[in-house]
């Protein structure tokens, strides 16, 4: 190794080894970084209170308690850093220490322009930022389309990385164009020019500047939209219900006189517990009797749904009715892909994919046309989107729901659920990514979901979510959904 590192290894490293032996009896994680000394006081501004953190030699040594090695890195982002992973790549302190201390080094001999490249693609980095940043910050579709086009050099550009490290720009990717860069990478020779290749031609392409002027297009839109005041009032009927449904006390009787306050939602619940899809001899006259038969979830899932439904009424009636549909088909699917993927939150799941379109509906209204606004939204697609406006539908439908005061697993979720890998409960993000490429394909587009979600997928239980599973289960949706719709006609 080309720094120093002392004889006695074992007392320095020792506070880390208590702390990985109480991570071992908790069945925990832990991801130990390891980062020159010369950038110790980045990395200490970058770690948690509760994580540790010690000098060794010509290295600082910090332990994050409860991560993986994607997600160390993304705290770490333009530091130059090894990371290693308990128990992944070793059982003890110091091996963990040498095998981190190891992938610092080739990293840094090998690609000492990285630093470069990341402090221009860390900027999108903002899980933690403040109100409107999230929105305006939070993701750079140019720059995704923009790395899909060029497949073969920053291929190759890649390959100089560490693994953590690619996966900050490989998981907003497709998995099929992926898949092709790593394919260029290991059937070319990239010596030690492929990396600077890419790293020059991102230079070419300017990000700083394109970026700037995203952010500021993206600022002068929300500045437009605020001013269409009904998109941003709630019904306060779905506020009612959805606070009284977060009871679990809250009993049928209850929940009937919060219903029986509106007529619409009254008539609704109504409709369809004597629709066909129940299929009960008798009439349902009684919302009570109705609310218990349909359980609370339901009721809340189709207060929300009036709620939504008569917002994309202002749009053109082929737009809204096509979107109103395909939103209904992602909000079943979604609950449904929740629990195959062992989602912990998939009861918001419905209400996420109900809404996961609603940027569109918000552009549309304010004249806005969004190119292939009823097609399944590819990285070209979003990037189009974000060169008109600044931002893409997905931003501004969490825009709204933050507006709106929704919690902020729906308002994260309806952010990244193109890019499920950066999203604060990737289940949840993962979950709607895909019950909207089915409800759009009619099944798994194999090659075209996002990356991090195929990993996901390799992961997954196959009986569970095979292609002729997802099929019937899309086939079951759909007719469901023709039934809500012949009853709102």
């Amino acid at each position: 190794m080309s720094k120093r590192i002392p004889m006695d290894l074992k007392d320095i490293l020792a506070p880390l080894d208590v702390e990985l032996k109480k991570v071992s009896m908790l069945g925990g994680s832990l991801a130990v970084v390891v980062v020159p000394a010369s950038h110790a006081e980045l990395a200490m501004k970058a770690k948690r209170e509760t994580d540790t953190a010690l000098k060794c030699g010509d290295y600082l040594v910090v332990g994050l308690f409860g991560m993986g090695a994607d997600e160390a890195s993304t705290r770490f982002l333009s530091i130059p850093k090894g990371i290693a992973v308990y128990p992944a790549d070793a059982g003890d302190i110091q091996t963990l220490f040498f095998e981190a201390a190891k992938r610092l080094n080739m990293n840094t001999l090998s690609a000492p322009w990285v630093k470069d490249v990341w402090e221009s693609i860390k900027q999108t980095n903002v899980q933690d930022a403040d109100r409107e940043d999230r929105f305006l910050k939070g993701s750079f579709y140019q720059f995704d389309a923009f790395v899909a086009d060029h497949p073969q050099d920053m291929g190759r550009m890649l390959s100089f990385m560490a693994p953590a490290d690619r996966r900050w720009v490989e998981d907003v990717l497709p998995i099929g164009v992926v898949s092709f860069m790593e394919a260029q990478s290991e059937s070319e020779d990239t010596g030690q020019e492929g990396g600077p290749a890419g790293a020059s031609l991102i230079e070419q392409w300017d990000f700083k500047s394109r970026f700037e002027t995203k952010v500021e297009q993206a600022r002068a839109t929300l500045r437009k939209f605020r001013s269409i005041e009904h998109l941003f009032t709630l019904p306060s009927i779905s506020h009612e219900v959805i606070e009284a449904a977060s009871d679990p006390m809250t009993a049928a009787p209850r929940m009937a006189r919060i219903i029986e306050k509106d007529p619409v939602l009254t008539s609704r619940v109504l409709k369809v517990v004597n629709s066909a899809f129940y299929g009960f001899r008798r009439q349902i006259v009684s919302v009570e009797h109705a609310v218990v038969i349909l359980g609370n979830d339901e009721v809340v899932n189709l207060a929300f749904s009036i709620a939504v439904h008569q917002i994309m009424d202002r749009v053109s009636p082929s737009h809204g009715a096509e979107l109103w549909e395909h939103s209904l088909m992602v909000a079943h699917l979604s609950q449904w892909f929740g629990g195959v993927l062992g989602s912990k939150a998939s009861r918001e799941l419905y209400t996420i994919g109900l809404l996961h379109d609603f940027g569109k509906i918000v552009f549309l209204q304010k004249g806005y046309r969004v190119p292939g606004f009823a097609e399944m939204s590819t990285v070209h697609r979003l990037a189009a989107e974000e060169m008109s406006m600044g931002i893409s539908h997905a931003e501004m439908g969490a825009y709204v729901a933050e507006r709106w005061n929704l919690p902020e697993e729906i308002v994260d979720t309806l952010l990244t659920h193109h890019q499920p890998g950066r999203a604060k409960d990737m289940m949840l993000s993962a979950s709607v990514h895909l019950a909207d490429a089915v409800a759009h394909r009619g099944a798994i587009p194999r090659d075209e979901v996002n990356s991090a979600v195929a990993r996901l997928l390799e992961g997954a239980d196959g009986s569970r979510i095979g292609d002729e599973v997802v099929s019937k289960r899309y086939d079951y949706t759909l007719k469901r959904v023709k039934t809500l719709l012949d009853i709102d006609g």
